[in-house]
């Protein structure tokens, strides 16, 4: 889902440890660094101490770009959650209600997966900041809004069987956030997949495909509409609804 704008600092940059200077790119280095700890090691379990000396800072340099790591966080989050920009251009769309659905679906699940750390880890650290969260929230309400009204619609147009639209809404999401926990997972595991995995390696496309398909397949009265809606996606087309290359 998206997400807060970050509270960057402003003003010229100060010198890495390493001599380079300019705000924009040790900003970027500070990202990018941290994104890769959280991935290795969770986000509670990684300090601003280990950020900044992964990234050639001192502490002190760390705080001039950033208050904290949860900033670090809130920026992260804008660049890699944008399921809500595609919802936002899905509700102006006049495809039918199971078409929008399944493209929401696949790209928050597609957008999770390429995420570089776990959403559940972000959420758990949202329940005991609420306060500092509290975008993040509203955030995760407009997306399970978006996804509550196409279920809604289907209902209403009979394209879906009879339903509790909000109670499946919850299932849809928890369904994709379950999936993304999965392929972060079989990454860290890639090194002894045979051993710790049951199946192959999968991408991130076929977890975001499998989401969606799993929650429209339960919805639909006509099951051989489901075919039509992944054919796109599997035929790789660029014009496929919802596709990174075009505007849905």
């Amino acid at each position: 889902m998206s997400t807060v704008s970050p509270r960057a600092r402003r003003g010229p940059g100060r010198p890495r440890n390493g001599g380079a200077q300019g705000e924009g790119s040790s900003r970027d280095q500070i990202i990018r660094t941290a994104n890769a700890l959280f991935a290795q090691r969770g986000f509670a379990n990684t300090t601003v101490t280990e950020i900044a000396t992964a990234a050639g800072l001192t502490q002190s340099s760390f705080y001039y770009y950033f208050k904290s790591k949860e900033e670090i966080l809130h920026s992260t989050l804008a660049l890699n959650r944008q399921a809500l920009e595609v919802a936002a251009q899905l509700e102006a769309d006049e495809k039918s209600a199971a078409t929008k659905l399944f493209t929401l679906l696949r790209y928050d699940t597609l957008q999770l997966c390429l995420s570089p750390f776990d959403f559940n880890d972000i959420e758990r650290t949202a329940q005991v900041q609420i306060d500092d969260f509290a975008d993040f929230w509203l955030d995760y309400r407009a997306l399970y809004d978006h996804v509550e009204r196409h279920i809604r619609e289907g209902v209403a147009d009979r394209s879906f069987i009879p339903c509790d639209p909000s109670m499946t809404a919850y299932a849809a999401l928890s369904l994709n956030e379950g999936l993304q926990k999965r392929f972060h997972q079989q990454l860290l595991h890639a090194q002894r997949s045979e051993e710790f995995l049951p199946r192959e390696i999968a991408s991130a496309e076929e977890f975001a495909l499998v989401s969606a398909s799993t929650t429209l397949a339960s919805l639909l009265r006509d099951r051989r509409q489901l075919d039509k809606l992944r054919r796109p996606f599997l035929d790789g087309r660029e014009d496929a609804p919802g596709s990174p290359n075009i505007a849905v």
